[in-house]
């Protein structure tokens, strides 16, 4: 049987990574839309929403600054 644990992660290092994964989505959900599965781009949509609307959470003034590039359309 598999367990899992628990790292503590310290507020500066979870913004960090929450803007990481958030990066990590917005590749995904672009080559999403070049491949034209759009359920899965609208699912990554989500997901990108709401890794940004945790880091803002944080207190993150980049996150809102990254929220603004990342969540523009893609081209």
């Amino acid at each position: 049987m598999l367990s899992s644990f628990a790292v503590p992660v310290e507020p500066e290092d979870k913004e960090k990574e929450l803007l990481a994964l958030a990066r990590l989505v917005t590749y995904a959900r672009d080559s999403a839309k070049t491949l034209n599965v759009e359920g899965v781009q609208y699912c990554l949509e989500l997901a990108l929403a709401s890794l940004l609307k945790e880091a803002e959470d944080c207190g993150s003034q980049r996150a809102h600054l990254t929220n603004e590039l990342l969540t523009r359309p893609s081209l």
